[in-house]
């Protein structure tokens, strides 16, 4: 009896270490759920009432793709879970995609992101990464991966414009004007 329990105590063991393992790499797409709150009827408050609202992602995760870098300090596309209510503002993914660069030791330093008419406008600190101490090949990388990050997922927006300081982009190995749009549709 007392062998068996331990030949039944063993193969729980592998099996509770096995399970996890057996489960890695496999993606399991979550399924899309699809809430549509009703609209104002006559008769209802129109302060009363609110707006329609689509909500397709269960527990607050999604996919986002966005550009960083890779190792080799090249530009990426990189598709991840994305926590939170599926929404995010140009700031944040900015601020996501730039936080992706430091894995690779890269540290972009962004003053903010506006938008003008129908750009998105990135604005670096002055003496930080890609305005100061990148080479040509490092600084176009960055800039593409922040202007493409931008552009696929806010079709919305025309294009980017990136500033250096509230100035126009000058660097030690480029100068645009003001409004130059570095990348648009």
């Amino acid at each position: 009896m007392r062998r068996e329990f331990g030949k039944i105590s063993v193969w729980l063991l592998a099996a509770l270490f096995l399970l996890p393992m057996a489960s890695c790499g496999r993606r399991e797409k979550l399924p899309v759920e699809v809430t549509v709150l009703p609209t104002a009827t006559p008769g209802m408050a129109d302060a009363a009432s609110p707006a329609p609202t689509v909500s397709f992602f269960p527990d607050g995760i999604t996919d986002i793709t966005y550009y960083t870098l890779s190792e080799e300090l090249e530009t990426v596309e990189v598709t991840s879970p994305l926590n939170g209510d599926g929404q995010m503002t140009p700031k944040e993914l900015v601020d996501f995609v730039t936080a992706t660069m430091d894995d690779v030791s890269v540290t972009v330093q962004v003053d903010s992101v506006t938008i003008e008419d129908t750009s998105i406008v990135v604005d670096f600190k002055g003496e930080s990464v890609p305005v100061r101490y990148a080479n040509t090949r490092l600084e176009s990388a960055i800039l593409d991966a922040l202007a493409q990050s931008l552009l696929d997922n806010y079709p919305e927006y025309a294009g980017v414009i990136f500033r250096a300081g509230g100035q126009a982009y000058q660097s030690e190995n480029r100068s645009f004007d003001l409004n130059y749009i570095y990348m648009g549709r």
